[in-house]
Parts: C-alpha cells; structure tokens; sequence
C-alpha cells in the first residue's frame, strides 16, 4: 500500500506538470476563447470544430484538466489510507490537494466563463502552481522509509539543515513567479514594449516599469540563492543532483526570459518560457519538501508528521 501510493502520487506530480504545459500551449495560441463562454460545452456542443486547431487545443486541455481532477481525489484517497499513523502531514497535504483543485477549476472556469479577463489569468496560473507544488510534497512525504534508528535520525537532521534556504529561495522565487505572470497577463509588458491593446489591465507605463524592476531584480536575487543552494549542496555532499537541477533551471529561467523580451513577447519564447518556469517550480518544490521531510519517517518522534 505504501509503495502503491507513493507510485501514484509521483504520476499524479508529472500529470500536474503536464496538465500546466497543456494549459500554457492553450494561452501561447490563443486558444483560450476558441470555444467560447460555453463551460463544459464548446460553442454550444459537447465537440469541438476538428477543423479549427484552437478549438481541438482548448477543448483537449478542458479534458485533459478533467481527467488530472478525478486522479487527484484518488491520489488524496489512496494517500489518507497510509498504513501508518501519525503522519498527519500526509493528510493534511491531501486535503490541501483537493483543496486547490476546487479553488484551480473555480477559477478557471470563471476565466471561461468572463471571458478571460485581463489580469484574471494570474490568479489561475498561481493557484495551478501552488496545486502542483502541493502534489510534490505529498509525493515526497509518501517517499520516506519507515525506520527509527540513530543513523537514521542523524541524517534527517542533516537535510533539514537544508531546509530554511531552500525554502527562502523557493518562496523568492514564486513571488518572482507571480510578478513576472502579472506582468504577462496585466498588459504591463505589452505597455514596456510599446505594443498598443485595447485589453490591458494597466495602463500606466511608470507602473509598468516598476513592476518590471521588481521582476528583474527577484531574477538576480533567485540566482545568487540558487547557486548558494547549490554550494552547499556540494559542500555537505547531499542532494547535488537536485540542486544541480534547480541551478541549471533558474538559469534557463532567465535565459528564456530574457529571450522573450528579445523577441518582443512572440509567442513561441513566451511559451518556453512559461515551460521552464513549470519545471522549475517542480524541481524548487522537491528540493524543499526532501529538504524539510527527509528520506526518513521516524516511528515514537514527532518528526512523523
């Protein structure tokens, strides 16, 4: 049962990270409106126009969103019948899971619903992040082995020396997140461009400017933090393949990103871009959820939990 659940909660992590990957194909080809207001329905029918791409993406990702839905509540399900007592934290990661999948489908089928909005669309891709960060740590928390032995606890101990700077980093690093979609999805990015839209949240150009200082600065910060990350890592020779992912992933961050402005918000490098935020955001999650729970869970301490 517990291998079963920690199998499940893993594929429950990767269809999260697929199902974000599908939802941003839908916003780098403008396919959020392709079946318009209509919600479950498309234009009216339960089938899309299979001749209208646009039509095929949304309608597929509203499917494939559905379906991660219905895995989620098996995976809180199968993750609530733990074996073990005293984990309270898996219950409470399950619980939160279910949570922000009802708070995810709200609002996204409000964005249906309105019209998608200016500025609405952050509130969505936040709440989509924080669901798939929620699943990485149940997969993590259901990871650990059942013992409760000195070596054991030594080594717990270890890692969780870990844990307060990647949590900082990570948390720097959603908020870097969240400026960076504001910015996206608030038209302010359109407005530093020089890119006129009658669909803008701003239209201030000196707020614009500042919210895009605030971007680039948290950039900065993310990498000073990731490569600490990563020379500590070294340095107590613990957990280097995950921070050498993470590293290597803010770098991409700022690459892509850079590559966005470059090219003047074209889809295709906004698209990238959102792609290796996901990922990023995967592999930060990781890093803090083995960080704080350990390989460990130890039997008569309250580190269970």
């Amino acid at each position: 049962m517990r291998q079963q659940s920690y199998r499940f909660a893993v594929f429950t992590a990767i269809m999260t990270v697929l199902a974000l990957i599908i939802g941003n194909l839908v916003v780098a080809t403008g396919s959020g409106d392709a079946c318009g207001t209509d919600w479950p329905k498309c234009n009216g029918s339960f089938l899309p126009d299979f001749l209208d791409y646009k039509q095929i993406i949304e309608y597929s990702h509203r499917l494939f969103t559905g379906s991660l839905g219905f895995v989620i509540l098996i995976n809180a399900v199968l993750a609530w019948k733990r074996k073990y007592t005293g984990e309270t934290s898996i219950k409470v990661l399950a619980l939160l899971t279910l949570i922000l999948l009802l708070a995810q489908s709200m609002v996204g089928a409000l964005n249906v619903v309105l019209g998608t909005p200016p500025g609405f669309t952050t509130l969505d891709v936040i709440i989509s992040l924080f669901l798939l960060t929620s699943t990485v740590f149940l997969a993590v928390a259901l990871q650990r082995i059942d013992v409760n032995s000195p070596r054991s606890k030594e080594k717990n101990r270890s890692f969780q020396t870990f844990f307060k700077p990647a949590l900082w980093v990570f948390v720097i690093y959603f908020l870097e997140v969240l400026v960076g979609a504001f910015l996206k999805h608030s038209g302010a990015s359109k407005i530093i461009n020089d890119i006129m839209t009658n669909e803008s949240l701003l239209h201030s150009e000196s707020l614009s400017q500042v919210i895009y200082s605030v971007h680039g600065i948290s950039n900065t910060l993310i990498v000073i933090g990731a490569l600490y990350l990563l020379f500590m890592s070294i340095k107590k020779r613990f957990l280097v393949p995950a921070a050498v992912a993470f590293f290597l992933l803010i770098v991409a961050n700022g690459i892509t990103g850079f590559m966005t402005q470059l090219s003047v918000l074209a889809e295709w490098a906004s698209s990238i871009h959102m792609i290796v935020v996901i990922l990023t955001v995967f592999q930060g999650a990781y890093l803090v959820a083995k960080t704080y729970f350990g390989p460990y869970f130890l039997y008569g301490t309250e580190k269970g939990g």
